[in-house]
């Protein structure tokens, strides 16, 4: 894949982002040919947390996620192993795909997710529907499901976004592309980060020696700066988030993560700064986070 279709930058990003979320909530612009009535109807009833069996598809009925089947249909999935982690607003399991060990990441039915109250992240998203806009507004199942589609396109444009710019993030395994973004639909494929012994561990997890911790937190800080530098602010960011695997730091859980002239950008940037800090006291690092957020801003 090309990286000249890749958002670079904080303005080249901004004016892409009209059409590129037009065209996803725009259902002339995706192939539903394959989905039968049930389906369709399927995708409105809320969806909570399901079990990796639950999740491919079966010959007596429709998937409770036919993005699911399209990934697996397309190629880009060959398989579900198991259950890697459930979070406030999605379960990430393990896949395998033709290149590998995969992240899949299935988020939930607002209307079964504890996370509910994510209006002050989506402020300044353009959506281009007005009908889309009111149904968000009002929380009707239609609303709901362009919600979890807008938070997982969102994801995969960070993705490929930071990995452009050097930070060190899961390689996305769709996309750039939009419309096979949208066929994806609330479904983030990702490279699995780790190994046939298990996955990388978050830093919230691990007992680092100080040589390590002190590694580790360089390494946070750092990509914290590289982010505000290209225009995003990642507004969740805290070793709960940072993964730690051979002996570098990875950035995941980016659905929330605003750009640089959101309304309140610098004030997420600052309490990313005081949870970084807070959270690396674990490992006996002692950082202020006003340090922080000055080298973090300076770039």
């Amino acid at each position: 894949m090309s990286t000249d279709a890749l958002p670079v930058g904080f303005d080249a990003a901004r004016v892409r982002r009209r059409p590129t979320l037009k065209r996803l909530f725009d259902t002339d612009s995706i192939d539903t040919s394959h989905e039968t009535f049930s389906r369709r109807r399927d995708r409105r009833k809320p969806r909570g947390r399901l079990r990796p069996d639950e999740l491919m598809p079966d010959r007596d009925g429709a998937p409770p996620v036919p993005e699911i089947a399209w990934l697996q249909e397309r190629g880009y999935l060959d398989g579900i192993e198991g259950e890697l982690k459930s979070g406030k607003e999605a379960t990430v399991y393990l896949g395998r795909t033709r290149v590998g060990l995969a992240a899949v990441k299935v988020f939930r039915d607002l209307a079964v997710r504890s996370f509910k109250n994510d209006g002050r992240y989506r402020a300044g998203r353009f959506i281009g529907d007005a009908r889309v806009e009111r149904a968000i507004a009002n929380r009707s199942a239609t609303g709901r499901r362009a919600q979890a589609l807008l938070w997982a396109a969102h994801e995969y444009a960070m993705l490929w976004r930071l990995r452009a710019a050097g930070v060190n993030v899961p390689e996305p395994l769709v996309g750039p592309d939009t419309s096979d973004i949208a066929q994806a639909g609330e479904v983030v494929l990702m490279r699995f980060v780790g190994d046939e012994a298990g996955p990388a561990p978050r830093l919230a997890d691990v007992r680092l020696p100080p040589d390590e911790a002190r590694r580790a937190f360089d390494d946070a800080v750092h990509a914290l700066t590289a982010m505000w530098r290209v225009g995003v602010v990642h507004a969740d960011y805290s070793t709960y988030n940072l993964l730690w695997w051979r002996g570098s730091v990875v950035v995941i859980d980016l659905p929330q993560a605003v750009d640089a002239d959101h309304r309140e950008a610098r004030e997420l940037l600052k309490r990313d700064a005081a949870s970084l800090c807070a959270t690396f006291r674990q490992h006996g690092i002692e950082a202020a986070p006003d340090e922080v957020l000055r080298v973090v801003v300076a770039g």
